[in-house]
């Protein structure tokens, strides 16, 4: 949610909900969500009481001006005033968790069967072509110009995850009026379950899908809005169907890191690559992305870190792409591979042996030059940076520019592992990075 809502009604806490207190809730995007009550929550102790002993409430419920079931979910008690003349105190709430459709008590609570997926950038990733235009000519001359649109939704992609379903889908949003009808066409992630599953559960999945779309598009992305489905919360329809309800989830930590509106197709040459580039392997891909997320979770992090176009530069950029390129090496490169490569002695194995080794593997990605890596710069560097030991005694160690420009070299290997690791071989890796005008890449 990119936009500041205003919410106001009664509210309570589960243990106690006959007990209701007017208050509003607002929400600002990237900041807070913050609820300021009128009056006790807890009508058994006085008020004086219960604002000098406020504590952390797991959760919130409420009930809105527009007749919407609200939940708010880890609740810390953040400010108010008591004036001890007054029999009421005016509390105020930062909470971390904001669900508009309907009351649930925990991040725990199964009640959820679909989740509808919004984020920045998918549109572009995997274009949903849902809109069809057409020049008619007459005499060499345009004398008409037709645009049309299926109704109902495009399907684009699927993949069967076990537990659930991950479904890739493009929309067609058609308003306005006579004279300025506006058309936009807009790509969505859907996640069905086959039994209810929690918001803890959905947000995990959520989390991974937005780490691939912020790996395939080398940028740091969250998701804009999130629309979850209960299978109680319908409207049956006169034609025996079932209309269910979206319950609209928004959180403090989705930061919309990169939010811009999605317009230029240009933009797709600085991703590291789309959907149409890797569809014949999409599915493979996604099903190690999710269902191998223990084994990269770490690596994964620090390639997201990574890729982010923070605007500075600091020797933190160079160690979080060492310590992945390291994690990698040691979680992937077993005993078979290291046989083969003739390198003896896993416990003592040195970062110049990895580094060398993993250049080796990947020498074949011609257009990143990796053999240009000055591996005893990037040696020094990590010890010079990670241990604090004189200059003097590194002396291949960088910093400045010059680290800044190693650092830009080794992030090139390190996407190279993440993408060996999800199933590309390295003619396939030569593909996407000649593909991609990303400046990570070039």
């Amino acid at each position: 949610m990119t936009t500041s809502i205003v919410i106001k009604g009664y509210w309570w806490l589960p243990s106690t909900p006959e007990n209701t207190v007017a208050g509003i809730l607002t929400y600002i995007p990237k900041e807070s969500i913050t609820l300021e009550l009128i009056g006790q929550l807890k009508p058994e102790t006085s008020a004086i009481e219960e604002f000098i002993n406020r504590k952390e409430e797991c959760a919130i419920l409420g009930y809105s001006s527009d007749a919407k079931e609200i939940s708010l979910i880890n609740c810390y008690p953040s400010g108010g005033n008591l004036n001890i003349s007054c029999t009421f105190p005016i509390q105020c709430y930062n909470c971390q968790h904001l669900i508009i459709g309907t009351h649930i008590t925990s991040l725990d609570t199964p009640c959820f069967f679909k989740t509808l997926i919004n984020i920045p950038y998918l549109s572009l990733w995997a274009t949903p072509n849902s809109i069809e235009s057409t020049m008619h000519f007459e005499e060499k001359q345009i004398n008409k110009y037709s645009i049309s649109f299926k109704a109902e939704e495009k399907h684009i992609d699927a993949v069967d995850l076990g537990d659930y379903i991950l479904s890739i889908d493009g929309h067609v949003n058609y308003s306005g009026e006579y004279f300025e009808p506006k058309i936009k066409q807009k790509t969505t992630v859907t996640i069905t379950n086959r039994s209810d599953y929690s918001l803890k559960d959905a947000l995990k999945q959520i989390f991974l899908f937005e780490q691939f779309l912020s790996f395939a598009t080398l940028k740091s992305l969250d998701s804009s809005k999130i629309v979850f489905y209960d299978k109680s919360k319908f409207q049956q329809l006169d034609n025996g169907k079932k209309h269910f309800f979206p319950i609209e989830y928004i959180c403090t930590h989705k930061k919309n890191n990169e939010f811009k509106q999605e317009q230029d197709l240009t933009e797709q040459r600085k991703f590291l690559f789309t959907y149409e580039t890797i569809k014949d392997e999409f599915q493979s891909i996604i099903k190690k992305w999710f269902q191998e997320q223990a084994d990269i979770a770490p690596i994964r992090h620090h390639l997201i870190e990574c890729v982010r176009h923070k605007g500075t530069f600091s020797s933190m950029d160079f160690l979080f792409i060492i310590q992945a390129i390291e994690g990698f090496w040691w979680r992937f490169r077993d005993e078979d591979y290291r046989l083969k490569n003739k390198i003896t002695g896993k416990t003592d194995t040195r970062l110049k042996t990895i580094l060398n080794s993993l250049i080796d593997e990947f020498k074949g990605i011609i257009t990143l030059d990796l053999n240009k890596i000055e591996v005893n710069e990037v040696v020094d560097s990590r010890h010079y940076f990670s241990h604090f030991v004189h200059k003097a005694k590194k002396p291949f160690a960088k910093d400045g520019i010059e680290l800044y420009h190693l650092t830009s070299q080794i992030r090139k290997l390190l996407i190279c592992c993440v993408l060996n690791f999800v199933g590309f071989s390295n003619e396939q890796i030569n593909k996407i990075v000649k593909k991609s005008d990303n400046t990570f890449l070039h």
